[in-house]
């Protein structure tokens, strides 16, 4: 299920574009790939049917929608029949499109049990207001400026709750609300997406609705419930004294003042301190304090740590920022250690303080892009399919990391059909990694779910100058990998793909073999990602017409340690692409049946012949112009693609 989304804590963005272009530009130079802009309606109920509106660039050729890991046909992108399944847990989940050009980024949907209904657009007064109950949906978009209005009935002293995130359900919408009496008075008012109402007596109340900055357009939707359930509030555990901890436990609490403990080790035991209350998706800084407790009741300090260690070198889309603190110790000696706990922005959110041997990692998933160009501003969303005949991969950013961490096997099975997981890998030292994927010459357009990366983190919205707008990101469940039916520009892919062994002082020279399009001939410029600075990263150069090249790594110059890495090449390659083949198919043979109806009818013999051929001139005017039409669409386009060698793994060993 999707996470709440926030501006600032848990991803910070700093984008990497492929070339300083305006959204609308980047979509026309990139190869085709589906971008999922918005969706109405933002949620619907198990077992029924809703008219479902996709908006958004390259969703050609619908083939289905996968809502989590839950494939459901769809025959259009406007006002398709969606079928829910009637055992859709209720919740918020995923919604990508899948069709012709592989998978599109999600939109959060929500299943729920509630009653649908449809906001008319017509309710901008209040004696228009539409009738709604309680435990009903309310859904709609903004199209004018002026408030929606709808009205309820309610008991004396019922309580009833609305609430609406703007960003938790992909949309930019920051909608304020309130409720008033018949007479305009206003008993109730939405607050940071949540409101909570008792009537004063039975009648019937008015809920107002609109957008706070009076915006509008498909980005501005809105579902707010209606529900009878008193609110839920926090409970807030009390300070209270010093408590003891022990290793293998797990506290929970929420934060206010400040929090102690003491936990007691051995001679020789490992943990792990780690404090969760960010990456739990709150808008927190918890602050840790480690002392050593003598005897005499004094400390001395042991390690002060705000933050994890950020992940280095930073991923190419989104720069992981992770505020929960981590420390790990291997003990020299008996001893007890005084823990002091406090979040700096004085909130009073929930968090839990694990004391382990390991530390709990987590594996986020990101789309990729190629390496930032030096003026680019624009935030882009990022691919997530594999052309036909070649590789794509995924990007895998690894939050707390500490000394104590092993190597990552980066794998994946339940692929869609031609698809096959090359792996990927992450050394003890490094923090991130690629996995990736590689499809059939003839593999299918489709989509799946990569169900082993059980969170991933996406950009919400294109922006044209990431630098001025508010930048949003979503932290969600599992990725997913999509099948184009375009083929790639070329497959690229060591001539050796074991582990390879280079000593610290020395160079490794890795084989390249090249499988070219038909239509490509260009040189490759290829960069090494994963292991340093994409803008200081070693490169690989591919003649123009070349089936063979050669990457060199400087292992000296990178200054690496010894141990195992992985990485990956990437570069740009660009190549024609002609899009809406298969409606041109379709119109040359609508224009040849009626050619055929024509002559048929230019034979006729009989009283309506002159009739006939009228028609038939009239149907083969309009077919022959459609043919021209999508002529005209399929034409040859220059566009930028990303190509991909398969990972490579070394092991750098001590100078000899």
């Amino acid at each position: 299920m999707p996470r709440p989304i926030f501006q600032s804590p848990i991803f910070i963005l700093q984008f990497s574009v492929l070339l300083a272009f305006t959204t609308s530009t980047f979509s026309q130079a990139i190869f085709p790939s589906p971008v999922l802009t918005s969706l109405s309606p933002l949620g619907g109920k198990p077992g029924t049917s809703v008219e479902l509106t996709l908006r958004g660039t390259d969703l050609d050729g619908p083939k289905a929608v996968l809502i989590g890991d839950r494939s459901i046909p769809i025959a259009s992108v406007t006002k398709a029949a969606l079928a829910l399944p009637a055992d859709l847990k209720p919740g918020l989940h995923d919604l990508r499109f899948v069709g012709r050009y592989g998978v599109s980024n999600p939109r959060v949907f929500q299943v729920s049990n509630h009653t649908n209904v449809e906001s008319p657009g017509t309710n901008a007064k209040p004696d228009k207001a539409h009738p709604v109950k309680v435990g009903d949906a309310i859904q709609g978009a903004f199209k004018a400026t002026t408030p929606q209005w709808f009205t309820f009935e309610a008991k004396k002293g019922q309580t009833i709750t609305a609430s609406f995130d703007g960003p938790r359900f992909d949309t930019r919408t920051e909608l304020l609300g309130a409720v008033t009496d018949l007479q305009g008075r206003e008993l109730a008012r939405l607050k940071k997406g949540a409101m909570s109402f008792t009537a004063p007596a039975d009648g019937s109340y008015r809920l107002r609705l609109h957008e706070l900055m009076h915006r509008v357009g498909d980005d501005y939707g809105f579902r707010v419930v209606l529900d009878g359930s008193a609110p839920q509030t926090a409970q807030i555990s009390p300070i209270g004294p010093i408590r003891p901890i022990s290793i293998g436990e797990t506290v929970k609490g929420t934060f206010q003042g400040i929090h102690s403990y003491d936990l007691a080790f051995k001679t020789g035991q490992r943990f792990v301190i780690q404090v969760l209350s960010h990456q739990l998706g709150h808008a927190t800084d918890p602050h840790l304090v480690i002392e050593n407790l003598k005897a005499d009741g004094s400390t001395t300090a042991q390690a002060e740590v705000a933050d994890a260690a950020v992940v280095t070198p930073a991923p190419g889309l989104i720069k992981v920022e992770n505020r929960d603190p981590l420390y790990a110790f291997e003990a020299k000696a008996d001893g007890t250690f005084r823990i002091t706990l406090n979040d700096n922005f004085a909130t009073a959110l929930p968090f839990e303080l694990r004391v382990a041997e390991k530390g709990s990692e987590r594996l986020v998933a990101m789309n990729t892009l190629l390496p930032k160009a030096a003026n680019a501003k624009t935030g882009e969303m990022g691919f997530a399919n594999v052309l036909r005949g070649g590789i794509n991969a995924l990007e895998v950013a690894v939050q707390n990391r500490n000394t104590f961490s092993e190597a990552i096997e980066l794998k994946a099975d339940k692929l869609p059909a031609g698809v096959t997981s090359l792996g990927g890998f992450i050394g003890k030292g490094q923090s991130l990694g690629y996995i990736a994927f590689q499809a059939a010459a003839d593999a299918p357009a489709g989509a799946g779910v990569v169900s082993s990366l059980p969170e991933s983190a996406y950009v919400c919205f294109e922006a044209k100058d990431a630098t001025r707008e508010v930048l949003l990101t979503r932290q969600s469940g599992p990725p997913a990998i999509g099948v184009s039916s375009l083929s790639t520009p070329a497959l690229i892919v060591t001539d050796k793909t074991d582990l390879l062994e280079v000593p610290a002082d020395g160079k490794l020279e890795i084989a390249l073999k090249v499988t070219r399009h038909a239509e490509f001939a260009d040189a490759i410029k290829l960069k090494a990602i994963g292991l340093i600075d994409a803008a200081k990263a070693p490169e690989a150069d591919i003649p123009a017409k070349a089936d063979v090249g050669k990457f060199t790594l400087d292992v000296k110059a990178l200054k690496l340690a010894p141990g195992d890495y992985g990485f990956i090449l990437q570069g740009p390659a660009k190549m024609k692409v002609r899009r809406n083949l298969e409606e041109l198919a379709e119109a040359e043979k609508k224009a040849k049946e009626a050619a055929e109806a024509l002559t048929k009818a230019k034979a006729d013999q009989t009283p309506k012949a002159a009739e006939l051929v009228k028609t038939a001139e009239k149907a083969k005017t309009e077919a022959d112009k459609a043919v021209k039409d999508q002529t005209t669409k399929a034409a040859p386009k220059d566009a930028t693609f990303i190509v991909w060698s398969n990972p490579i793994r070394v092991r750098v060993v001590a100078k000899k």
